[in-house]
């Protein structure tokens, strides 16, 4: 599976880490190492299609917007998602860092 790019829907480049993040319809995200293009870890927890997401400008975060109504806040060195952002009535389709 390392070597194929699931089903996406949008990508995030990281060029501090070399990470490329793609969303998709199975409810995760991926993050690949652009160094070999190998799959360093898929991230889950989303119960809907995943449409959008952000690393922060360190790099240490990624963000991501999900059909389920939810935005998570992702902990890119360990992969857990270290907080959920409801109260969205329906899909959130897009986020932004400043």
């Amino acid at each position: 599976e390392s070597g194929r790019v699931h089903s996406d829907e949008r990508g995030e480049y990281c060029a501090l880490r070399r990470y490329l993040a793609t969303t998709s319809s199975d409810g995760t995200v991926k993050l690949w190492n652009l160094d070999g293009f190998t799959l360093e870890r898929t991230l889950k927890g989303h119960q809907r299609w995943v449409w959008d997401c952000v690393f922060s400008v360190d790099a240490a975060f990624l963000v991501t917007a999900s059909s389920d109504s939810t935005a998570r806040l992702w902990e890119v060195s360990s992969g857990e998602a270290i907080r959920v952002y409801s109260g969205h009535h329906k899909a959130t389709v897009c986020c932004a860092l400043n």
